[in-house]
């Protein structure tokens, strides 16, 4: 099985059970993606495949990244090839051979559009997938939005199999069982993920330096990595309450031990972290996007539009930290998504697929409970 994404740190964040999932059933893996400081942890999974890091999305390195998953598709006669990032997948579903399309499986993690946006990029975005949808066997999401969108598009334009996942699979129990950091006084919070401009660690900074006027001793953690991180780090050279951490095995107790957890992206597929904090009892303040609206709404979290500025964060913010949501709501969302659910799910996507392509059929479509 040929596993494909735009950089490795994906692979590693995005799909831990599903590799566990792919080797029970016999399945041998092959991760292709740019080489990334987590391409070690690949290779205890299987073999790792270095594919050219695009510098951006210009059309040369677009090109590059072409040229090199033809060759992919050329180098071996794959069981099964899944690509799980909008543009490794676009491009795979360009340039692959008919005979591995028939076997591509996309795990839509998020797409590059949702309901409510009407920019021209994401109704270019929404044409692109809608031409390529039916280039590969399989389309799993794992937001209802998504599912609901690829499950609208007419019988001709869409793939053979259309599955919907349960997020990517938490272990709930272990953040819902964490330790928590003590602290004295007014707690840190805490924002997780890319950084980037769709995950808006700046407003996370901006929105704790305005909290400050209420809040004097409020902290801020970030945790990731991204093409942000130098503006953070000058940031945080002049703000004592932000720091900066590029990755933590003990993730657990950073989220059981935050006051509350700042999600503001404006795109999302199903937030990990958001499912993290859930687990652990941790309130969310998110910017409204498919996964928010989904895993916080009914009084489990607060959810901003996205219009919404700092200084409303900030107000929002401080009326989280005075009212949680009910800890047993937040936990019960956060078990549907949790890896009791999710392992069943992946395990009947790989086992259809697979029975799919031992009969060459392109016809049989596959629609989960959403």
């Amino acid at each position: 099985m040929l596993v494909i994404s735009t950089v490795a740190r994906d692979l590693v964040m995005q799909g831990p059970a599903a590799w566990q999932i792919a080797r029970e059933q016999g399945l041998r893996l092959t991760f292709a993606a740019a080489q990334d400081g987590w391409s070690e942890r690949l290779t205890a999974l299987g073999t790792f495949v270095p594919l050219p890091a695009p510098p951006s999305l210009g059309p040369a390195a677009l090109v590059r990244l072409g040229r090199a998953l033809a060759r992919l598709g050329e180098a071996e006669d794959w069981d099964l090839v899944q690509v799980q990032a909008p543009v490794a997948a676009a491009v795979w579903r360009l340039v692959a051979p008919e005979r591995l399309r028939r076997r591509t499986l996309y795990v839509a993690h998020g797409f590059p559009f949702q309901d409510g946006d009407r920019s021209l990029a994401s109704a270019a975005s929404r044409t692109v997938e809608r031409f390529l949808a039916p280039r590969s066997l399989a389309v799993a999401t794992v937001s209802r939005e998504d599912h609901a969108w690829f499950s609208a598009l007419p019988p001709h334009r869409r793939p053979a199999i259309v599955w919907s996942l349960p997020g990517a699979g938490v272990d709930v129990h272990r953040f819902r069982d964490a330790p928590r950091r003590a602290h004295a006084g007014v707690p840190y919070v805490l924002f997780c993920g890319d950084l980037d401009a769709n995950t808006d660690p700046l407003l996370a900074v901006e929105t704790v330096e305005r909290a400050h006027v209420s809040l004097p001793g409020l902290r801020l953690v970030v945790i990731g990595e991204g093409p942000l991180r130098g503006r953070l780090e000058e940031l945080a050279r002049a703000r004592p309450w932000l720091t900066l951490i590029d990755r933590a095995d003990t993730m657990p107790a950073w989220v059981a031990g935050a006051g509350a957890v700042l999600a503001p992206s404006r795109r999302e597929g199903m937030a990990e972290t958001v499912v993290q904090a859930l687990a652990a009892g941790t309130p969310v303040l998110a910017r409204a996007n498919r996964g928010s609206r989904e895993l916080l709404g009914d009084g489990a979290g607060m959810i901003l539009p996205a219009s919404a500025g700092a200084a409303r964060w900030a107000a929002a913010l401080e009326a989280l930290l005075r009212q949680p949501p009910d800890p047993a709501l937040m936990l019960d969302r956060a078990m549907a998504y949790d890896l009791t659910a999710f392992r069943p799910a992946y395990a009947g996507l790989l086992a259809t697929c697979l029975e799919a392509t031992s009969r060459g059929s392109g016809q049989t479509e596959a629609l989960s409970a959403t």
